[in-house]
């Protein structure tokens, strides 16, 4: 086999691997990403110098820079304000809220990452559906749709535009400009909030909060104690029915072990450690009832003072947060954040053992308590709360600051005088110069596994194009199809990138296929930008499973949702963005 062919198929293989990986969640994505890059450089595919150049690349610089300038914005109430304004338009509708909240949301994930502005609006829209008295899971889909939607509108909306435009500019091809993508955006925004109106949010299940509680059940996992002078003091279990109200006991603590006897016939001693799950009201009914307490996940010595303002909240845990992965015991919870988690859900999945050691995960939901201003402290870049919040900690005064130095950034680079990284750089920098947010908060801001993420595939993108593999793949699928025009391509690469964007993040399938779409049209002897253009709309069109998109995920457990409701609404958006992309890129990106 001739050394270039080798090559190709070793990198094919490498990432064969890699999308497996991917696929199964064996490792993290990001952690993937790295095994690519080290795969590709010690087989000697790539250069060091070709394999580390993902970090110093303008899209992933550009995008670092806007996840600091998204944090300002929220730190800031701007964005927050937005949130009223969609309380105060909407009224009481639901064609009418699902129409304010999609072009809300839409507009704030033009220039705010597309995650921020869900977690922005998600508290409000809950309230709204509560004041309305309409089913949370008739609005949520909506939202998360509508920041998918809003992403297209600008350069800077999500990474995947950010990228083909890095990408492109790597082949000697002209960048995007900053709203090359709005019209396109704009129709697609508009063409979603259609559909949805008229047609998805009618497919969408009605399942009201107690409804989510019984059919999809946000059961906590909590560990109560037994004190002197409890009720349950020599009871059985088979005397209390619970599992009548939907408690079920999973262990009985008593010293330092379980016990193992038939639990049915265990009568309760003062000190018993009870791990059970259930709904949270009814498991604070059994503190009245039976006068037990609801333990904390350690021990804790972290006083709470008679003037805090203690909160009881329900939150989801985001997806930058640095607890993914640990435990509560492991963080030191209580003693380091001065909060106390009473239980912890996860949706479709019954959880057991004892509360604090259990590894968290993205979406979990923690039921916390403990005073505002701790609450504060934690939440912006951990938790997404699921109840407005009168947040005393944010900065209204700076917020004409960030007005300005958004609005600057943002004429800087549509007139072409600053490249959008470099504006984007000097705009962060600016955000913290005027205290907008503090440097540790910018550090904060910027979601790492994002950044590794695209470090480590844009080097997979390099050697796609390097040994050959794109221009062999591109000629693979011409053979097919390539006699039928470069309409078909377009619409056949549409679908690809739609379909991988499914079972992949949306950066990685960009950077997989931009290079792919540029050998295409390379060979049919057209411009690549309507193909890239394709690459970018198909990325973000990740409507059909909860787990496509970090949006989509963040609202599946407070929405109450299955896995195929997703795939009942979401195919008709990809229907959708797939017609609207084949009829105005070749009209706005000729041939």
């Amino acid at each position: 086999m001739e050394l270039p062919m080798m090559e190709i198929a070793l990198l094919l293989t490498i990432l064969a691997i890699a999308l497996v990986l991917f696929i199964t969640e064996r490792l993290r994505a990001d952690l993937v990403s790295m095994l690519v890059l080290l795969a590709l450089v010690l087989t000697g595919v790539l250069t060091t110098s070709e394999a580390f150049s993902g970090f110093s690349n303008p899209a992933v610089i550009t995008v670092g820079a806007m996840f600091v300038m998204s944090a300002a914005a929220m730190r800031t109430g701007i964005a927050a304000y937005l949130g009223r304004l969609v309380r105060a338009v909407a009224g009481g509708r639901e064609w009418a809220l699902v129409c304010v909240i999609m072009l809300a949301v839409a507009t704030i994930s033009a220039f705010v990452n597309n995650v921020g502005a869900v977690a922005l609006l998600l508290p409000v829209v809950m309230e709204l559906s509560r004041q309305s008295q309409l089913s949370p899971s008739k609005l949520l889909i909506p939202l998360a749709y509508g920041s998918l939607l809003g992403g297209v509108c600008t350069l800077i909306g999500t990474p995947p535009n950010i990228l083909v435009s890095t990408i492109g500019a790597q082949y000697g091809l002209r960048p995007f400009a900053l709203f090359e993508f709005t019209p396109i955006g704009i129709a697609l925004v508009l063409g979603g909030v259609l559909y949805m109106t008229l047609i998805g949010r009618h497919l969408l299940p009605v399942r009201r909060t107690e409804e989510i509680a019984e059919s999809i059940p946000k059961r906590y996992l909590t560990e109560l104690i037994i004190p002197k002078g409890s009720k349950l003091i020599t009871k059985r279990v088979h005397e209390l029915n619970w599992h009548e109200r939907g408690i079920e006991i999973i262990e009985i603590w008593r010293g330092p072990r379980p016990i193992f006897d038939i639990w049915g016939w265990v009568s309760f001693q003062e000190g018993d450690l009870l791990i059970v799950t259930g709904k949270a009201e009814e498991i604070f009914k059994l503190k009245e009832e039976f006068g037990v307490e609801i333990r904390p996940e350690i021990e804790f010595t972290y006083p709470w003072h008679k003037s805090d303002d203690i909160k009881r909240v329900e939150v989801i845990l985001a997806p930058r947060s640095s607890f993914i992965g640990r435990t509560l015991a492991e963080l030191d919870f209580h003693n380091r954040y001065g909060l106390t988690v009473l239980g912890i859900a996860r949706h479709g999945t019954l959880l057991r053992g004892q509360l604090a050691h259990i590894p968290l995960e993205f979406g979990d939901t923690l039921l916390l308590q403990g005073p505002q201003r701790r609450l504060e402290q934690v939440a912006p870049e951990n938790f997404i709360v699921m109840q407005p919040m009168d947040w005393q900690s944010v900065r209204k005064e700076k917020a004409p600051f960030v007005l300005l130095i958004f609005a600057g950034v943002l004429a800087l680079a549509a007139l072409g005088v600053m490249h959008i990284s470099v504006a984007g750089v000097l705009g962060a920098v600016l955000m913290v110069l005027t205290r907008c947010l503090s440097l540790e908060e910018a550090y904060e801001s910027i979601d790492w596994k994002v950044i590794f993420l695209l470090a480590g595939m844009i080097p997979a993108g390099i050697a796609l194009e390097k040994t050959g593999a794109a221009k062999l793949l591109a000629e693979f699928i011409l053979k097919g199809i390539g006699a039928l025009g470069p309409m078909v391509v377009l619409g056949a690469l549409l679908a690809f990138t739609s379909l991988i964007t499914e079972i992949l993040s949306n950066a990685a399938a960009a950077v997989l296929v931009a290079p792919i779409a540029i050998s295409l049209a390379a060979q049919l002897g057209v411009s690549p930008y309507p193909f890239l253009m394709g690459v970018a709309v198909a990325s973000s069109s990740s409507f059909m499973t909860p787990i496509s998109h970090q949006s989509n995920t963040i609202v599946f457990e407070p929405g109450g949702y299955r896995f195929s409701d997703y795939v009942r609404v979401g195919i008709g958006m990809n229907i959708l963005a797939f017609l609207v992309a084949m009829l105005l890129i070749p009209r706005l990106w000729p041939f």
